[in-house]
């Protein structure tokens, strides 16, 4: 946005880029992302206990599936990794919009330093 200008004219008018561009980004993607980790892990248990009960070699009904999938898996595991998640979402979030914010030339400038063909 500041290649076009747009966040010199929110300082225009007295508005912080940061509460009104910054945080409302890194607050949802702290917010999305360890949804989206804890839907894929879901998604894996389910597709681990399919899989248990469609293939013959395993023969493993689903509540025993799952039965034994609650003792190996602690939910120490399931909580350190959505707190794992959340660091990287803010990581993700405070760098991307870094990036936007420092972001100069646009891409007509990347056409304008290209080197000259004789």
């Amino acid at each position: 946005m500041s290649v076009y200008q747009e966040i010199d004219a929110l300082r225009t008018m007295n508005i912080s880029p940061i509460h009104y561009l910054v945080l409302p980004r890194i607050v949802a993607i702290s917010v999305a992302l360890p949804l989206l980790v804890l839907f894929s892990i879901l998604v894996g248990w389910f597709g681990g206990g399919l899989v248990a009960v469609m293939n013959e070699k395993i023969a493993i009904t689903f509540p025993a599936f799952f039965s034994n999938l609650r003792d190996v898996v602690k939910i120490g595991d399931l909580v350190n990794g959505l707190c794992k998640t959340f660091v990287f979402a803010v990581i993700i979030g405070t760098v991307s919009c870094h990036q936007g914010l420092v972001t100069i030339g646009g891409p007509r400038a990347s056409v304008d330093r290209s080197p000259k063909r004789l």
